[in-house]
């Protein structure tokens, strides 16, 4: 069977040693022998890119915003006319964040091609889309939706969001092709757990929750990550006690996350961001149930990672904002292996399940071949 032809237009590009959607990308189109990939290159662009990185450099950053969403840099046109002829895809795919989907969604149907199309944020809230254009881009936004041959939710809050269209389906990020560990209570002081992963805007909850445990004599958080939005001193404080590590390679935090006994997963109270919190799913739960370890959840009822484990019980959640509430919780499960024990097996149970990195491929395979075939019928 020939390999699938997939042609990349996205902001969002595959990568070894990226995050979020670039790894996903990579795990789906690079690591997979049954895809053959090209990505349309991010060089070569006209001034207006220069003109908007010399405005942030002025410290002008709303007005680069908004001039972005009134004249969104894109692709040459020729450049990516020109990759088309040359290989000849079967299928187009972008990620609906920033604004290279819209040309995406052009670009399918002026050559007939199937459109998959990857939602994993809410894009027309992030802070990058300023209030007064968030209306106009949540329109294109829904538009990619509804035009495109196949649309991957990665939560059902997402797909739920964009009125649960015939064309989309639910399916998660894939990890890493590995297999979920069963996890042992080897501890005998304090039960060490850790944060990994976004320290911006989840910043001001984990030092509310480093401070509340700072004198914890059952618990031990410890925080992975990169720029964390603490308060001055903060940082110095909490490394000097060896409670912040910084940013660690994928491959070193695997290795270190195999000296905890739980992870502790975020999700944002803030009124401002909670249809975000509703679409998105976090990737760092789906990592740290393939090492078999119980994971809590900090964050609000309506938020992705505590309705779906909700579903079967199969994490911890604490759905009240003050730390104190949370240092209970975790001070309670330190105290009980039992619960500990179970919530690892719910873990392994879920590595296994939603989380297997290769049922997550063939879903998605599943979706490339589904667009093939809409697209060959249509020219039937």
């Amino acid at each position: 069977m020939d390999r699938i032809k997939v042609l990349v237009l996205s902001p969002v590009v595959p990568s070894a040693r990226g995050s979020g959607g670039e790894l996903v990308l990579y795990r789906h189109l690079k690591l997979n022998p049954a895809i053959q990939s090209e990505v349309v290159s991010w060089q070569q662009f006209p001034f207006r890119l220069k003109l908007i990185g010399k405005l942030k450099q002025l410290c002008l950053s709303s007005v680069s915003r908004s001039w972005e969403c009134l004249f969104p840099v894109l692709p040459r046109r020729k450049m990516v006319h020109d990759l088309i002829h040359s290989f000849q895809p079967d299928v187009l795919l972008t990620v609906a964040h920033g604004w290279w989907h819209i040309q995406a969604r052009r670009v399918a149907k002026e050559f007939n091609l199937p459109l998959v199309s990857f939602f994993q944020d809410w894009w027309p809230d992030f802070p990058d889309v300023p209030v007064a254009f968030r209306p106009r881009v949540e329109q294109q936004f829904r538009r990619t939706c509804a035009e495109s041959t196949v649309a991957i939710c990665v939560s059902d809050g997402m797909r739920q969001e964009l009125g649960a269209p015939p064309n989309s389906s639910v399916i998660y990020d894939i990890p890493s092709f590995r297999r979920s560990e069963a996890w042992r209570s080897d501890f005998t002081s304090a039960m060490r757990i850790a944060y990994f992963g976004n320290l911006y805007e989840y910043g001001p909850l984990i030092e509310d929750a480093l401070r509340t445990l700072n004198s914890s004599d059952r618990v031990r958080l410890e925080v992975f990550g990169p720029s964390p939005r603490w308060t001055s001193g903060v940082e110095d404080y909490f490394r000097s006690r060896e409670l912040y590590h910084g940013f660690i390679p994928t491959d070193q935090l695997v290795e270190s996350l195999r000296h905890f006994q739980a992870v502790l997963v975020v999700m944002s109270f803030a009124a401002a961001l909670r249809r975000r919190m509703i679409t998105s799913f976090p990737s760092k739960m789906i990592n740290a149930m393939q090492l078999g370890l119980p994971v809590v959840v900090w964050g609000p009822e309506y938020c992705s990672a505590v309705q779906w484990a909700r579903r079967g019980d199969r994490a911890l959640c604490v759905t009240d904002a003050n730390p104190s509430a949370l240092r209970q919780a975790l001070e309670e499960l330190a105290a009980s292996p039992l619960e500990q024990e179970r919530l690892s097996k719910s873990a392994c149970e879920a590595a296994a399940g939603d989380f297997n990195p290769e049922r997550i491929q063939a879903q998605v395979m599943g979706a490339l071949t589904r667009a093939i075939g809409s697209r060959d019928v249509v020219n039937a």
